[in-house]
């Protein structure tokens, strides 16, 4: 009866591990944004790949609750109460409090707790990912309940694996009949879905390929373990299923064609290579050793060869990012007119007077008058100086060119004009139309509503704002958000509130027009921004203490043991899902595995220094 009380109660956790993530159901929901102008008109979306895994993590999260009062009625809890105040509890304490702190004092309490347009991953899924931990911590004790887990983990990550893989075979379950029969499964009216991604680009059912590479790094070395090492300890079907499994999730990591996930694998290898070199040695052998190493150096070749664009297209993100090209930087109203500062520092005046034959007027920065030049053929005026232009190389790339418009709003007309930072060379031109509204010069937007100009702070990748797939851009934007927010944050699932996507000039200058920006793109910016300094400390901490201790556990060990075996498996791909988290976001379609993982390895840890 116990061993079957020990199975049952780890049902919501295998199903947390292995199910959760393959979710694909949609959910109309009220966006709540519509009232801002820097945001869609829409008022309704419709969410596929996102809320409804948090709404399981969350049912979930009560019947592990659940278990654990059953656990602690029949007296057969096994942990004593000195494992709840080791410095990782404390750690995950500190920061689930931080995070009720600054949803209850964020300015955007319902999205704060329940989420939000795209990243519905508010207060209550993030204590959903600390109660699957600590459940986890406390339930795994015996090595039974690991080989549980295990299987659980193999079984996730071969059906994700076979999902991405028949992906990248151009046969996509979600453009099929079954899978859009999937998704509309609890819809009132049912949709035809169509995707973003071409044929053969692999997202799984994770939402974002960058997700696919988070997951990879996080499933990967526990398959290729249990592979490898346990032909003896484990059964021979689960073993083919984890051989298999990497195999396919291989596949569906390249397909995905995600740098950061390809990132997060070498550096778990190199980090393994690095920490158990004298064993790997010692157990493989020179020769195989080398043909190993020559084996990957012709797979990698292979597919270099046979996917030059992926290849290039991975390596051109860090390497060789699209060169910034854009003239115009940042324009502002002022009482002396529009204010365009350019790439070169200069500062423009342009202003609106409504006057006869010359309804524009320019300056410089000294207020000295600059003649402009009207273009009758395209109706247009540029500056008849080229001081102004964009200029590299010797070669003139850009010009401002300027034309005279009107804007209605609200059945108002307005005097506007349209300025366009005309490219010449590599990219189409950016354009933005300003009106003049009393004595003050707003922008027309995508949303066709009218917004102030504001200075958009901005610190660091100055003229490599392409960087990590325009990473460079959404980080320099992030940064001067930090200093706002070292205690409590502004609320998780509420970075969409925060970021400047007023930003006008500079998301036109990223092709981000129309687009809202909703993640920071690096796990760590996320938490400091959204539940504060403070809470990311203590997530820091809770992940590093827990490495730290696996790193001193396992460095003399003979890894004979199951627990041995897996612990350290485990430590190194949570060390590659943090790696991942240097680009990538949490996202309640990986999160629950990362979070049920460091539980899973914090309890295998107690017990292999406690000698079971």
């Amino acid at each position: 009866m116990g061993k079957i009380w020990k199975t049952v109660r780890m049902v919501p956790v295998l199903l947390a591990l292995a199910f959760v993530p393959l979710i694909v159901t949609a959910k109309k929901y009220d966006i709540g944004l519509n009232g801002y102008p820097q945001f869609t008109n829409s008022s309704t979306s419709t969410d596929l790949f996102l809320y409804w895994k948090g709404q399981a993590l969350i049912l979930l999260a009560f019947l592990m609750m659940a278990c654990l009062l059953v656990s602690l009625a029949k007296k057969e809890w096994m942990p004593e109460w000195r494992r709840l105040r080791s410095l990782e509890i404390l750690c995950l304490g500190s920061y689930l409090v931080l995070s009720v702190l600054s949803s209850l004092l964020s300015e955007y309490p319902s999205f704060a707790i329940w989420g939000s347009y795209e990243q519905w991953e508010g207060m209550i899924i993030l204590l959903a990912y600390g109660i699957l931990l600590l459940y986890v911590y406390l339930m795994v004790d015996t090595e039974w309940v690991i080989r549980l887990v295990v299987y659980g983990i193999i079984a996730g990550g071969f059906l994700m694996g076979l999902l991405g893989t028949f992906q990248f075979l151009g046969m996509d379950l979600f453009r099929g009949n079954v899978g859009q029969a999937i998704m509309n499964l609890l819809s009132e009216k049912k949709m035809d879905y169509t995707f973003n991604f071409s044929e053969g680009w692999v997202y799984a059912s994770l939402y974002n390929p960058n997700y696919v590479g988070s997951y990879a790094a996080l499933l990967l070395p526990i398959l290729v373990s249990v592979a490898l090492i346990e032909w003896k300890k484990l059964s021979r079907f689960w073993t083919m299923a984890a051989m298999l499994g990497a195999c396919l999730m291989t596949v569906t990591l390249l397909g995905s064609r995600s740098l950061t996930g390809c990132v997060g694998v070498i550096a778990s290898v190199l980090f393994l290579v690095l920490y158990q070199w004298r064993r790997i040695i010692a157990y493989l052998g020179w020769k195989k050793l080398i043909a190993g190493a020559v084996g990957l150096g012709v797979f990698m070749a292979a597919m270099t060869v046979f996917f030059p664009e992926q290849a290039a297209s991975g390596t051109d993100k860090l390497f060789h990012p699209k060169e910034d090209t854009h003239m115009i930087q940042q324009m502002v109203s002022t009482a002396e007119g529009l204010k365009i500062t350019t790439t070169g520092e200069k500062d423009l005046y342009v202003s609106l007077t409504g006057e006869g034959q010359a309804p524009l007027k320019a300056a410089d920065s000294q207020g000295k008058e600059l003649e402009l030049v009207f273009h009758e053929g395209g109706n247009y005026y540029t500056l008849k100086e080229h001081s102004y232009d964009h200029v590299k190389g010797g070669t003139v790339i850009a010009e401002p060119r300027f034309y005279k418009t009107v804007v209605t709003v609200d059945s108002m007309n307005y005097d506007a004009v349209r300025v366009v930072d005309h490219q010449f060379v590599y990219e189409k031109d950016k354009a933005w139309t300003i009106a003049k509204i009393g004595n003050e010069y707003r922008i027309y937007n995508a949303f066709k509503k009218i917004d102030q100009l504001c200075e958009i702070p901005a610190a660091g990748f100055a003229g490599c704002q392409h960087f990590g797939d325009k990473r460079g851009y959404i980080w320099s934007r992030t940064f001067p958000l930090l200093k706002d927010y070292i205690v409590t944050g502004s609320g998780p699932s509420t970075f969409t509130m925060i970021f400047p996507n007023n930003d006008y000039v500079g998301k036109m200058n990223m092709n981000y027009d129309g687009v809202t920006v909703t993640k920071p793109h690096n796990m760590y910016l996320q938490i400091w921004t959204q539940t504060g300094l403070l809470s990311l400390i203590a997530f820091l901490l809770l992940f590093f203490w827990y490495f730290i201790k696996s790193i001193r556990l396992y460095w003399n060990r003979d890894l004979g043991t199951v627990p041995e075996k897996i612990g350290m498996a485990v430590m190194v791909a949570l060390f590659g899902y943090m790696v991942t988290g240097i680009a990538n976001d949490s996202t309640v379609a990986v999160a629950p595995v990362f979070w049920g993982m460091l539980g899973f390895g914090m309890a295998v840890n107690r017990m292999v220094a406690d000698g079971q």
